[in-house]
């Protein structure tokens, strides 16, 4: 195999695609978090990760990520 056969090449994704991406992904896991056997685990005692992070606080980061985005497309028009 040469080795133009294994580069592989990055995928390009439009800011409009990337939006839709993060905006699928937040209310994927807003669907998860709604979940009664999600809360369930979530609630249990021994529910534990290395930062205490839970998955509101990955909702919130795709939150942030979209409104930054947004803030650069609005000030890249001006």
């Amino acid at each position: 195999m040469s080795d133009q056969e294994t580069v592989q090449t990055q995928p390009s994704l439009t800011t409009t695609e990337i939006m839709t991406i993060i905006l699928g992904c937040e209310q994927t896991l807003r669907f998860v978090q709604a979940s009664p056997n999600y809360q369930q685990i979530e609630a249990s005692e021994r529910f534990s990760t290395s930062n205490d992070l839970r998955l509101g606080d990955a909702i919130q980061t795709l939150v942030e990520v979209h409104e930054a985005i947004i803030n650069i497309e609005f000030y890249s028009q001006v």
